[in-house]
Order: structure tokens, then C-alpha cells, then sequence
């Protein structure tokens, strides 16, 4: 149920269905988003608990407020928001009484089955490990912007508003990132041929 495509129109009918009370579209909206937006938190700080108890304050909250709550015609863009102000509060809460914790870990760019199928279209297996261990090692904000963009489909002003950053920062860094992808690309895919 995570994978279904909503078009605009349907994102805006779910979500005013749900903000006026309707019981099915909020399940509904739980039963869509809530693997997507898991996978999402879990890959900014790779703390189960964290992200699961996140979540779960995020959907309790909606289903208090969903009358006062502001129309949107992307879900998912709303729902990414709002998780990442909540996990970024709970960071900030937990590095109060831990300064060893680190805020946005990334330690791996994880690509979901469904999601790795337009990878494995362009590009054989070696050559997906190849790109993503070098995402791995980019820094973790762009990381999160590619992961963004790229995987789950967001503009580039989505990204921009979710990250609350400029429009300029998220197509600098998505530049910067690909740029140094394709070079060591390139460079991977030359040494392998000389092979």
C-alpha cells in the first residue's frame, strides 16, 4: 500500500476528506505514507525508537488538529516537513542530556526494492555499488537532498521548504553532489574497463 501514486487532485481530496473528519482518509493517509515517512526518518537518524515515536506523535497530532490544519496538494511533502521538525526536536532534546549525539547521522543512503528498480534499469549491479558507496560518503546534506529529489520525488522548492533552506542552496548542493558522482563514476567505470 506505501507505493501508490496519488495524483494532485487526489492528494487534495484525501487530505480535505481527512481535515473534515473523515475516519477512512486519515486511516487511509496512515496506511499510504506511514512506511515511506519510517524509511524516511530512519535513513535521517537511524534510531528506530526515535523515529517510531516520532511518528507516532506526528499522526496523533494530525488526528487532534486536522481541523485546523492548512490545505496541502502533496501529502508526502507535508508529512516530510512536519517528521523532520519533529525528529530534529527530538535531537535537539536528547542533546541536551547527551552531547555525544550526533544530529542527522545519514550513515548509509538506502534504496528500497522498488525504488532500486530504475537503478538496476540503467545500470548493471557493480555499477550500483559502485554509486552507492560513493554516496555514502557524501556529506549528509546532500545526501538528504538526493535522497529527496531523487528517490522520493520532491521539487526542488518541496526540498527547499522540508530542509528550510534557499531554493539556491538545494540546486547548488544537488549540482555539487552529481558532479562529484559522475567524476568518481567515470573514473570507477574506466578503471574497471582497463581491467
Amino acid at each position: 500500500m506505501a507505493n501508490i501514486s496519488l495524483t494532485r487532485e487526489e492528494h487534495i481530496s484525501l487530505w480535505n476528506s481527512f481535515r473534515n473528519g473523515d475516519h477512512d482518509a486519515f486511516s487511509r493517509i496512515y496506511e499510504i505514507f506511514t512506511a515511506d515517512l519510517y524509511r524516511y526518518g530512519y535513513n535521517l537518524v537511524r534510531n528506530k525508537q526515535m523515529v517510531e515515536d516520532c511518528l507516532h506523535e506526528l499522526f496523533l497530532y494530525l488526528h487532534h488538529k486536522k481541523s485546523k490544519l492548512g490545505a496541502t496538494d502533496n501529502i508526502r511533502f507535508y508529512l516530510y516537513r512536519a517528521l523532520r521538525h519533529r525528529l530534529l526536536d527530538a535531537l535537539d532534546k536528547r542533546k541536551r542530556y547527551d552531547a555525544t549525539a550526533d544530529i542527522l547521522e545519514l550513515p548509509e543512503f538506502t534504496v528500497q526494492p522498488f525504488e532500486s528498480l530504475l537503478i538496476e534499469d540503467q545500470l548493471r549491479i557493480r555499477q550500483k555499488e559502485m554509486v552507492l558507496n560513493e554516496l555514502d560518503k557524501l556529506p549528509k546534506r546532500q545526501k538528504e537532498i538526493l535522497y529527496l529529489v531523487y528517490l522520493k520525488g520532491l521539487t526542488y522548492q518541496e526540498t527547499s521548504e522540508v530542509m528550510e533552506i534557499s531554493m539556491k542552496s538545494v540546486y547548488n548542493t544537488v549540482n555539487i553532489a552529481l558532479g562529484s558522482l559522475k567524476k568518481y563514476v567515470q573514473s570507477a567505470f574506466l578503471r574497471e574497463d582497463v581491467h
